[in-house]
């Protein structure tokens, strides 16, 4: 991203309304990610974040439950992980919700565990990394960046994903390295 010097700033605030207008309205045209941002902030607010939030649940539930069939299934899976991440991520940088970020992560990992299990701890590691770093993210978020209340509510679901992950990818470092449990 460009650093914006304060003589832009200025230059900026001299462009008339209008032309803001305009110009706003052409980039939410070229970029989604703009155009949340405009619908989350100023227009539909609320209801945006509510929607957005709804649509990402959808597309997480869509990529994990139709995983391509060609090739081995663990790396169809982790590209499906990938690909649910990235729209948590757009999720979050529009609407700036960590509540909805560890509801959407733990939702993508219940999901994963619930259909994907029996594919983990295979040679395949890489649907097994993917599971591990979504994991250590929603640890990391809920012990370091939600109120403790929330660490309570999360702390089960994070507990029961660690155990799984101990006990079928422990032979990975990056799962050997998370704790077993969740602690504040």
């Amino acid at each position: 991203m460009p650093k914006i010097s304060k003589e832009f700033q200025e230059e900026i605030k001299k462009i008339p309304i209008g032309e803001i207008q305009k110009l706003v309205i052409e980039l939410a045209r070229k970029s989604q990610e703009v155009y949340d941002l405009v619908d989350v902030r100023f227009i539909n607010r609320q209801d945006a974040d509510t929607d957005l939030f709804n649509e990402t649940k959808e597309d997480i539930a869509f990529e994990m439950e139709f995983i391509g069939s060609r090739g081995v299934i663990q790396k169809q899976i982790a590209r499906s992980i990938a690909k649910s991440v990235e729209g948590i991520n757009h999720y979050a940088k529009v609407t700036k919700n960590k509540v909805k970020e560890a509801e959407l992560l733990l939702y993508l990992l219940e999901i994963a565990y619930k259909l994907h299990d029996v594919e983990l701890g295979t040679c395949w590691t890489v649907f097994d990394s993917k599971l591990a770093i979504t994991t250590n993210r929603l640890l990391t978020l809920v012990s370091k960046n939600l109120h403790e209340d929330y660490f309570i509510e999360y702390q089960e679901p994070l507990n029961r994903v660690l155990r799984i992950l101990h006990a079928k990818c422990n032979h990975l470092d990056y799962v050997y390295n998370l704790p077993k449990q969740a602690e504040r």
